[in-house]
């Protein structure tokens, strides 16, 4: 089925919400789409999945473009599956709570609620609620619970605030991939019949909005995990690793080949220079000359045949 189709009418004479196949066939089914309110035709043939469709000819009693009737129909048939009474699965609540202190990343997971189940008393349809209007508000164990139904054109509203109502648990159901539940197959079962299935058992399209534990066991989270903060102490660094750290920092400066390349290298020291006397071999000339350096012969001119002959330091 596809998200053109209307898996659910709207039947005029009752306005009750009703199944494809509870009703005649074509367009004499006496149903409306919920969304545009246009007829529909009852299609119930042998090859494809049965729905509705909207009449194809023009029509004059359409309120409006009708991009979402799907979601429309199934949000609508959802309501009244839960006014007549169901029990429904509520997923597991869990929550964290964290801070930083002493360097370290501290963190406390807590439960709010186990997952469990549960069966609505003296439900209400399209109700006010914290200055919003709601799918459902009912009561459990004298707790009102209340359900919004999401799906790509309505998102959860930001007024649905309940700081003020702490006697109350509100839980969204994502209506998203609901047109999963329509897909064709052989099993014969109604299109209501599996929306009941998704309602009932479904625990991932559920999702805690608020919980009127919350609030204490957060607190409590908070508490284990300021003792946990106030009785940790850090762990003292390895003398092996200071040591092997000064070690390397001493090598470090011992050689100045393995100094980081961002830190210049200092020059090496000037080499002290003495004094010698030479002799020429050839002219038998003597002379004084400064070394390290090249002894010259100062009448040939050459310091190939220069010969030491003495030295002072």
């Amino acid at each position: 089925m596809t998200l053109q189709h209307v898996p659910f009418g709207l039947r005029i004479r009752d306005r009750s919400f009703v199944d494809v196949s509870d009703v005649v066939r074509g367009k004499r089914c006496g149903c409306i789409c919920p969304s545009c309110h246009t007829p529909l035709i009852a299609r119930q043939g042998e090859e494809k999945q049965w729905h509705f469709a909207h009449a194809t000819r023009k029509v004059d009693n359409t309120d409006k473009e009708c991009d979402f009737s799907f979601f429309v129909s199934v949000r609508m048939m959802a309501r009244q599956v839960i006014e007549t009474g169901i029990k429904i699965a509520l997923p597991q609540y869990k929550c964290t709570v964290a801070r930083q202190a002493k360097g370290t990343q501290f963190k406390e997971k807590f439960l709010v609620a186990k997952q469990t189940t549960i069966e609505l008393e003296d439900v209400h349809k399209e109700a006010p609620f914290s200055n919003c209007i709601v799918d459902i508000v009912g009561k459990v164990q004298g707790f009102s619970f209340v359900i919004y139904f999401t799906h790509p054109s309505r998102p959860l509203p930001t007024g649905l605030d309940v700081s003020n109502n702490q006697k109350s648990a509100v839980l969204e159901i994502k209506l998203d991939d609901t047109h999963y539940l329509f897909k064709e197959d052989r099993t014969g079962t109604r299109q209501l019949d599996r929306l009941k299935h998704f309602l009932q058992n479904d625990l991932p399209s559920k999702s805690w909005v608020f919980h009127p534990r919350k609030a204490s066991m957060q607190k409590a989270a908070y508490q284990r995990l300021n003792s946990a903060i106030a009785s940790y102490q850090p762990k003292p660094h390895s003398t092996t690793s200071h040591s092997s750290s000064r070690d390397r920092s001493s090598s470090l400066h011992s050689d100045p080949w393995l100094m980081p390349r961002n830190k210049p290298i200092a020059p090496p020291p000037p080499i002290p220079k003495k004094t010698a006397t030479f002799e020429c071999i050839m002219c038998n000339c003597q002379w004084q000359a400064s070394l390290p350096g090249q002894p010259t012969c100062p009448k040939c001119h050459s310091h190939l045949y220069a010969s030491e002959i003495a030295r002072k330091n």
